[in-house]
């Protein structure tokens, strides 16, 4: 049986997968340029690969509504914030002066990261369903 209150959150996740998905595509180019043959060194090919997969495996769970969804979700939130400095809100950080820039991402990732600790507690808490006494 779906709670009205578990269609909400699952609308939620939908809004994090529809959040990792923008940025993706926004930042699409910089994959591009670590794939390209004339890439020297392995390491940032296989950080770019474990962040890419991290982001697609995370939006396939998340779109679903699933909570295994929120696993990549916290391994590609970070990742992308510490290897690549990208926000997960476009074009936000460019409104501020350049010296502010990587502390705006810091926090826009931070804040969407703990909205989605937050969110996966809430939708664990809506599926635990507590016997009922009979008397």
């Amino acid at each position: 049986m779906e709670y009205p209150k578990r269609n909400g959150m699952v609308t939620a996740a939908q809004g994090l997968a529809a959040l990792v998905v923008i940025c993706l595509l926004r930042y699409l180019d910089t994959f591009a340029v670590i794939f390209s043959i004339n890439q020297v060194g392995i390491v940032p090919s296989i950080i770019a690969t474990l962040v890419l997969l991290s982001g697609v495996s995370a939006i396939a769970g998340l779109v679903r509504g699933d909570m295994w969804g929120f696993i990549p979700l916290y391994f590609f939130i970070p990742a992308a914030t510490m290897f690549f400095g990208f926000s997960l809100i476009p074009y936000l950080p460019l409104l501020i002066e350049p010296e502010y820039r990587r502390l705006l991402v810091i926090a826009i990732n931070s804040c969407v990261l703990l909205y989605a600790v937050f969110l996966l507690l809430r939708m664990m808490d809506s599926d635990v369903i507590l016997p009922t006494e009979k008397y």
